[in-house]
């Protein structure tokens, strides 16, 4: 649905968008074990990576309520 969304949006610039989707998607990908890693190598040990994909998950949220928010203020 995201892709489809965004394909709307995007108009003239489908694959741009594409290809900034996918990146998007890498980087998360790549983020939440890093920053997992980081905290075991904290010495919080291996249940602290359910605490940080806890807290990535909450920040996602966030920033889709603060989204939605915003596309409700703009009557998008």
């Amino acid at each position: 649905m995201l892709q489809t969304y965004l394909m709307d949006v995007a108009r003239d610039a489908q694959t741009l968008a594409a290809a900034a989707n996918h990146s998007a998607f890498n980087v998360a990908n790549a983020l939440g074990p890093w920053l997992a890693g980081m905290a075991i190598t904290a010495g919080y040990g291996f249940p602290s990576a359910g605490y940080v994909g806890c807290a990535l998950s909450l920040g996602g949220l966030v920033l889709w309520l603060i989204t939605l928010w915003d596309a409700k203020r703009r009557k998008v």
